[in-house]
């Protein structure tokens, strides 16, 4: 799963049960800028929440088990604040106060212009100020990239100097092998051993026997995964 921010307006999450909408959504937004993770249901999309906090939700109205609107409820129920965008062929404006009502920020009726829909996630980005999180959350774990700061359930959980570097460079690189070389570079270290070891050291920190989150990549590298 994608992750990374830093080089992205915002991450996105959709959720849509059409394959062929999900798939368009996914490519035309990600061709303009935007990290996109998409979600097949709302089950699937609650999923994701537990362990993500994305920028903006982009998600139908119509899906089968829970539609759209008990979808925002719900996560609004949980104390989520995710701004959401709600795409509906119903335009009347029941549906849609009932939307507003349950948490909708916006909606869009299809069939829609595209640049349409990158006007209105642009415009609620920045009235919530939600342009680009610098806390990158995984399991019971945040990790601050300005501060460097890790915290485990709201406490801070100490970390060296080459530690936070070596953390910064996964939150910057999530699902992608990185090399010993390029952290040998990171650390301006000359030995690659020690890699190996700060590695070692840092996985006591972040892992238990249940949620694994550095992937050892043989005669490679490393992979943070979510």
């Amino acid at each position: 799963m994608n992750i990374k921010t830093s080089n992205f307006l915002a991450h996105l999450l959709v959720v849509d049960d059409d394959d062929r909408i999900r798939s368009l959504l996914q490519k035309y937004l990600f061709e303009n800028n935007y990290l996109i993770t998409v979600a097949k249901d709302a089950i699937d999309a609650e999923l994701l929440l537990k362990n993500i906090k994305y920028d903006l939700i982009i998600t139908d109205k119509m899906m089968p088990e829970k539609d759209g609107v008990e979808f925002v409820k719900d996560i609004r129920n949980l104390n989520n604040n995710t701004p959401v965008i709600m795409l509906t062929a119903m335009g009347d404006i029941e549906n849609k106060i009932q939307g507003f009502e349950n948490g909708v920020d916006d909606y869009i009726a299809k069939p829609f212009e595209p640049k349409e829909l990158l006007f209105r996630i642009a415009n609620i980005l920045k009235r919530t100020k939600q342009i680009v999180s610098d806390t990158i959350k995984f399991g019971d774990f945040s990790f601050n990239k300005k501060s460097e700061v890790l915290k485990k359930n709201d406490m801070v959980v100490k970390l060296t100097t080459e530690q936070q570097k070596i953390m910064n460079f996964f939150m910057d690189n999530i699902d992608k092998v990185i090399t010993r070389e390029e952290f040998v570079k990171i650390l301006d270290s000359s030995d690659e051993r020690s890699i190996d070891v700060a590695i070692t050291r840092l996985r006591k920190k972040i892992e238990t026997e249940n949620n694994k989150y550095i992937i050892t990549v043989r005669n490679v590298g490393y992979k943070f995964s979510i």
